[in-house]
């Protein structure tokens, strides 16, 4: 009896100290300081993560106060004194904010992070019960190559992409301050989405008092607030655009040169906010530069602006978009300049470089003026993943007035020439079999006012955010596109709605929102069929398919979310003849899927499927 009793003593002991050190082998654990608590470290906003490829990535923090900070980086948990780093440093002129780029890192693999800031490592997981955050690099052509039946080296891409999501139900037709739709994103796509897009209306306006900082303010706002968002894309990689609510107003005109005062002038100001916390996830070409901000001297007939603190010599006129003279920032309740307008201000453009501190513009100054300017960049961008090309739009900060009487006035653009000549020369020369145009504004589907206007004809007058009021440019386009024979899918944003859009048989309009703001209902998209032919400014379309939110409701109590999955099918994986190791067979014809989903549980509410067939 004894006996027996020791020997339960000891099987008791064993278990109980194999549970202890079970416990003390557990990772994180904060009671051994092998993470301390977000804040404690010194952390405000991140990190979230951009710029995805198939050997690097890119991330980003904001913290308290300038500090200097390493992002530790593994293959496997936990992250110690083993694990490779990268140092880099937040920046007080950009708010404390700071960027790093992971290179040299293995395709299609995953990667544990975290962000070490005075030897301290912060805990990013917003509960302890989550999963510690990673992410998993792009494939490469090498990690699905099979001499014979995919020789080319083709993988099947996936993405997320939507569009839309105040966080304010009162001031901005939001709904919850943290957006469902990405909460439903992460759960049910973080594995399957390379990456995600938000096309746009990423913030709406909050704390906007005139200056920069209240722009950045705005930005902050809805990342502390907006816990979903910052999840997301701490686990997933994020590319934007911008659209009207990010920099502040419509801004028509921002790229039209001689046009003159107006709260077009708001834009630089707004998107300096804008690449401070969303921008530096996007990709850079030779268009793409720093926008630069000064105080000019202008002489009354000169073309030539004069900063005695500027340094010129660097500036790339192929960078530059278009010069803001007396540019400005919006107020709380007004995009209009709330005191009185110097006088030179107004939309110019560069002719030169002069030197350092000269530049030469037109139109020329209209008075002798001591005058605030910035120097606007093109933000447009493009991207490849296996055979897919994206080429992410700027439809506000070069798009000229608007013309309500005439919207095929041929001297209108939405993009401006050297946008328009990148994009027409990218798409007719990739080697691409599908091309996906990521514009921020509709192409087709109008945005009418008819929300919020219950006159009659309000569904017919597109108020100039889209494509349908600028109808030359846009039948140019689509005329080149629909010649080059390869499937091109134009997702688009701005209207609270969703749709699937056959334009011709090659291109295709897909609107996949919103995300978090309140709907629209049809008489805001121009009251179009929800399944059926409709024209569109003079052109028939077909409208496979629209969310079709009832005239009878007001905006406010539509509260519908969608976002959008596509999945562009390349390649089968199946077994080799012999071995463990698939093999990657590549269709003679591939197709890509866009499925909408209910943004509050992923339930799947529409598809497309559209194959390179279609498009010859």
């Amino acid at each position: 009896m004894l006996k027996n009793y020791l020997i339960a003593l000891i099987v008791f002991f064993s278990i109980c100290s194999n549970v202890t050190l079970a416990q003390s082998n557990f990772w994180p654990d904060p009671t051994s300081n092998e993470v301390l608590p977000y804040e404690t470290t010194g952390l405000v906003n991140g990190p979230l993560l951009g710029r995805p490829a198939d050997d690097a990535v890119r991330l980003w923090i904001q913290t308290r106060e300038p500090v200097e900070f390493e992002i530790l980086y593994s293959e496997h948990l936990p992250l110690d004194g083993e694990s490779q780093a990268v140092s880099s440093r937040t920046i007080a002129e950009a708010a404390n904010t700071g960027i790093v780029d992971l290179a040299g890192l293995k395709s299609n693999t995953r990667y544990y992070y975290g962000v070490r800031i005075q030897n301290m490592l912060a805990d990013l997981r917003e509960s302890i019960d989550d999963p510690w955050p990673s992410f998993r690099t792009l494939p490469n052509s090498s990690d699905a190559k099979d001499e014979t039946y995919n020789p080319e080296g083709v993988f099947n891409v996936r993405f997320a992409v939507g569009h839309c999501a105040s966080q304010a139900p009162v001031e901005s037709g939001g709904q919850y301050a943290s957006t469902p739709a990405y909460t439903t994103l992460l759960k049910q796509h973080a594995d399957e989405a390379m990456f995600a897009i938000v096309n746009g209306d990423i913030i709406y306006e909050a704390e906007r008092d005139g200056t920069l900082e209240g722009v950045r303010e705005n930005y902050e706002l809805y990342f502390s607030r907006g816990r979903s968002f910052s999840k997301l894309f701490r686990h997933v990689p994020g590319l934007f655009t911008f659209d009207d609510h990010d920099v502040g107003w419509d801004i028509h005109g921002c790229g039209e040169i001689g046009l003159k005062e107006g709260p077009h002038l708001i834009r630089d100001i707004g998107l300096q906010g804008y690449r401070d916390f969303i921008g530096w996830a996007n990709y850079a070409g030779p268009q793409t530069g720093s926008l630069r901000f000064g105080k000019a001297e202008m002489k009354s007939g000169s073309d030539i602006l004069f900063d005695p603190q500027a340094d010129f010599s660097d500036l790339d006129p192929q960078t530059v978009s278009t010069i803001h003279l007396g540019n400005f920032t919006r107020e709380a309740k007004s995009p209009k300049r709330q005191n009185q307008a110097p006088k030179n201000s107004g939309v110019y453009g560069l002719v030169e470089v002069v030197d350092a501190q000269h530049l030469k513009i037109t139109p020329a100054a209209r008075v002798d003026e001591s005058i605030p300017y910035s120097i606007g960049t093109h933000h447009y961008y493009d991207w490849q993943v296996s055979n897919c090309h994206f080429f992410a739009l700027d439809t506000r900060g070069e798009r000229s007035n608007r013309n309500p009487k005439n919207r095929e006035d041929p001297s209108l653009f939405i993009l401006g020439p050297a946008q328009e000549k990148w994009l027409i020369d990218g798409m007719q020369n990739t080697q691409a079999e599908f091309i996906f145009l990521i514009s921020p504004d509709p192409w087709m589907v109008y945005h009418t006012a008819a929300h919020v206007n219950k006159e009659p004809g309000a569904d017919k007058d597109d108020k100039g955010d889209g494509f349908p009021s600028f109808v030359h440019q846009r039948e140019k386009l689509l005329d080149l596109m629909d010649q080059i024979k390869k499937p091109i899918l134009i997702f688009t944003g701005d209207v609270h709605a969703s749709a699937s859009i056959k334009i011709t048989d090659n291109v295709w309009e897909m609107m996949c929102g919103p995300l978090g703001s309140t709907g629209h209902p049809l008489g805001t998209l121009g009251n179009p069929p929800t399944g059926g032919m409709w024209s569109s400014m003079g052109r028939d379309v077909e409208m496979r398919w629209v969310a079709g939110f009832p005239n009878n409701l007001p905006y406010q109590r539509i509260r519908n979310t969608f976002y959008g999955m596509v999945q562009v099918n390349n390649v089968l994986k199946v077994a080799s003849p012999e071995g463990n190791q698939p093999q990657w067979t590549a269709f003679d014809e591939p197709t890509v899927t866009i499925r909408w989903h209910d943004g509050y549980n992923g339930s799947l509410m529409y598809a497309e499927t559209i194959s390179t067939m279609d498009a010859r």
